[in-house]
């Protein structure tokens, strides 16, 4: 069955000496893996499809009981003014799309999921000011998709936040929790907008201590995350 959808690029494996393997997330299949032939070996369209959170079109043949799906046609929909050319946000573009191909579960389709990734890469690109808590913001975000998105009512000053149980409570759970100090740094991150983000001031330290807070929160909730070869790199981004 042929089928045409948007795209967003995760990640590329090289297959053979001229064609990759390409992840993407879809709006019509969720994440998917294709082959590349035919005008994606042009220099142009390789490039893009070699690029971390490029925006396509793609029409392929789609057959459910292959796991390899034959790329037939792609163009470009969102051209990028920055991350590309970016050294940061390329390093945060290809740290957040590794992130994403851990916890996107194939091949189930999520509009609105797919919604927020296209919004947020279009955001980032055309971001000037905050582009350092931009991780951090969609990765909270993120997990209200995912369905682990804290309720933050419940949040006082002098709370911990239980990770296990996504919750705020007054007492010092037994384990995996934040300290009253962290848990109002977490309960900041959760208030925070792409529009507003550039306010809130870390130095590197604090922000490498605050994702990885937010990624222990990720494998207590999803049992197959897994170690992000990236995290060194986005580590020492950000003065």
């Amino acid at each position: 069955m042929q089928v045409k959808t948007e795209g967003i690029v995760l990640r590329h494996v090289q297959y053979g000496d001229k064609e990759y393997i390409v992840h993407f997330y879809t709006a019509e299949l969720g994440k998917i893996s294709f082959l590349t032939k035919g005008n994606s070996r042009r220099s142009a369209m390789r490039s893009v499809l070699m690029q971390p959170f490029s925006i396509v079109e793609l029409v392929a043949d789609n057959q459910p009981s292959k796991r390899l799906h034959f790329l037939k046609e792609t163009k470009c929909i969102t051209p990028f003014s920055s991350i590309p050319y970016n050294p940061n946000k390329s390093l945060v573009a290809i740290f957040l799309s590794e992130l994403l191909s851990l916890v996107l579960r194939e091949p189930h389709s999520d509009k609105e999921l797919f919604q927020f990734i296209k919004q947020s890469v279009i955001i980032f690109d055309e971001l000037e000011e905050g582009t350092a808590n931009f991780h951090l913001v969609f990765l909270i975000k993120l997990t209200y998709y995912l369905g682990f998105f804290p309720n933050l009512s419940h949040f006082h000053q002098d709370a911990f936040f239980d990770l296990s149980n996504s919750i705020f409570c007054d007492t010092q759970p037994d384990a995996n929790y934040l300290t009253p100090e962290e848990t109002e740094v977490f309960a900041h991150l959760m208030r925070m907008e792409y529009d507003n983000m550039y306010l809130f001031k870390f130095s590197r330290t604090q922000r490498m201590e605050v994702l990885n807070h937010i990624l222990c929160y990720y494998r207590l909730h999803l049992p197959d995350f897994g170690d992000l070869k990236s995290l060194k790199i986005v580590s020492e981004l950000f003065d």
